[in-house]
């Protein structure tokens, strides 16, 4: 999915469907926004991508094994995910995007080469002048159904930990945060000064290998709560607005996709961000292009 949105403080959108850290605290009000290559008031393009799967070329040969897997999927298109990602950067490019945003599977199944090989798409990304910020989904981190496709047999690969998600992605958000959550892979980036990105680690990858699956469920745990109020108090400081992502939903958008998708203490989460004055979040895991107004 893409969503190509133009904002200035009211922050209104238009929409194009292409496919579907810490109790620390915050750093202090002047290193807030040094970061920041957009002004303040200044309108952003952004786009937003999310449940991108990627799977690196060297990890099948599109045989039998991978065809199977591909044709018992949810639409993705696995078959053509170098060629659609090389077709989105060229129409960030087109229209000059200030901001990407990936919301979370960058991966199909967390697998290592996979990650190296997306990273690179997005630093070419970066090279046309787009700022990107990712965070991981439920597929991203310990996942123990890794695998490569070779003729009609599946075969294990490496999969990533959580340090090596941060280390791959470090010039994706993680290298430019304001502040970090020490609890999550969470963080709070600027791209510009008053429009801020509050980029949650949503999944629960922790004992994936242990249960041998990755969890489909998320949730936001209290120490990440108590870090996004501060997070909160030093945008009000700024002048700044908060634009919340996560890969889990933040509500429901099915009434039978639902359980396992929408986080498990999402009434709480929605009554502080309500409460904070968060009045955005972007969302991705249940693979259908759906807007909820509250």
């Amino acid at each position: 999915m893409r969503l190509f949105m133009n904002t200035n403080k009211r922050l209104t959108a238009l929409i194009f469907i292409l496919f579907a850290l810490s109790l620390a605290g915050c750093t202090s009000s002047p290193a807030s926004t040094k970061n920041a290559k957009i002004k303040s008031g200044k309108d952003i393009t952004f786009f937003v991508a999310t449940d991108v799967h990627y799977l690196a070329k060297s990890l099948t040969d599109n045989g039998e094994a991978f065809q199977k897997f591909i044709s018992g999927g949810d639409g993705r298109q696995l078959n053509y995910i170098s060629e659609i990602m090389d077709a989105f950067t060229n129409d960030i490019k087109k229209k000059k995007g200030d901001v990407l945003i990936v919301s979370g599977d960058l991966t199909t199944n967390g697998e290592e080469d996979s990650h190296l090989e997306f990273a690179k798409k997005l630093k070419k990304i970066e090279e046309n002048g787009t700022s990107v910020f990712v965070i991981p989904g439920n597929h991203d981190i310990l996942n123990p159904f890794a695998r490569g496709f070779k003729n009609s047999n599946q075969y294990v690969v490496d999969y990533i930990k959580k340090k090596d998600l941060e280390k791959i992605y470090k010039d994706f958000g993680y290298s430019e945060a304001i502040s970090r959550d020490t609890n999550t892979l969470s963080y709070l980036a600027s791209p510009s000064e008053d429009i801020w990105l509050l980029m949650l680690d949503t999944a629960r990858y922790k004992d994936n290998i242990q249960k041998g699956q990755p969890r489909l469920d998320g949730e936001i745990n209290e120490g990440t709560l108590e870090w996004i109020k501060e997070c909160s108090d030093l945008a009000k400081k700024n002048n700044a607005q908060i634009i919340a992502v996560m890969h889990h939903n933040l509500i429901d958008h099915s009434k039978i996709i639902k359980d396992g998708f929408t986080i498990n203490n999402s009434k709480k989460v929605l009554e502080l961000f309500e409460s904070f004055g968060i009045k955005l979040a972007l969302t991705g895991h249940t693979h259908q292009q759906d807007i909820q107004f509250l």
